[in-house]
């Protein structure tokens, strides 16, 4: 009973932890950044992930029957993305160019304007920084978006490590 009880108090500090970061993005559709691929529940279940073999990005994976909305913006492509120790970091998403606006918008609701913009070639680049997950929307040549969102959640789980040593 009493390892039960640590067992929640424990579960519980965890949480409070997260909540505690504020505007932290700590997720990404209910998948923590860090998480091993093959420890991902989605309602209760493995999803079944797949190889996009047509990605130049390595550990690239779509999910069956993904949902291809964020709000009202229609997504051609989502793809989640494991490091080399199949830890989730970063996802991929592509859309049609007549949805960039509506991405943008929903960016900048949730998180202010963006910190950063460039333009390379015929490619515009925003750029936002929410704690330790950054948001690079690009425009390519008015025909298509794509957002990338990329934690760096080990830098800061190794921050975290570092800031509470209590060896001396």
């Amino acid at each position: 009973m009493k390892k039960l009880l640590l067992a929640f108090v424990m579960l519980g500090c965890f949480y409070a932890g997260y909540s505690a970061d504020g505007d932290a993005v700590v997720e990404f559709r209910k998948i923590l950044w860090g998480t091993p691929k093959d420890s991902i529940l989605m309602d209760g279940k493995h999803p079944q992930f797949v190889k996009d073999k047509s990605s130049i990005i390595k550990n690239a994976y779509s999910i069956l029957n993904d949902d291809l909305t964020i709000g009202t913006v229609k997504l051609e492509k989502v793809l989640y993305i494991f490091n080399d120790d199949n830890r989730f970091y970063k996802v991929f998403l592509q859309g049609a160019v007549d949805q960039t606006e509506q991405m943008k918008f929903i960016l900048n609701y949730k998180f202010g304007d963006f910190k950063n913009e460039s333009y390379i070639d015929d490619t515009h680049i925003m750029q936002w920084l929410v704690k330790d997950v950054t948001f690079t929307l690009k425009e390519v040549s008015k025909s298509r978006f794509e957002l990338i969102i990329e934690s760096n959640w080990k830098a800061s789980e190794d921050y975290k490590k570092n800031t509470s040593v209590d060896d001396f």
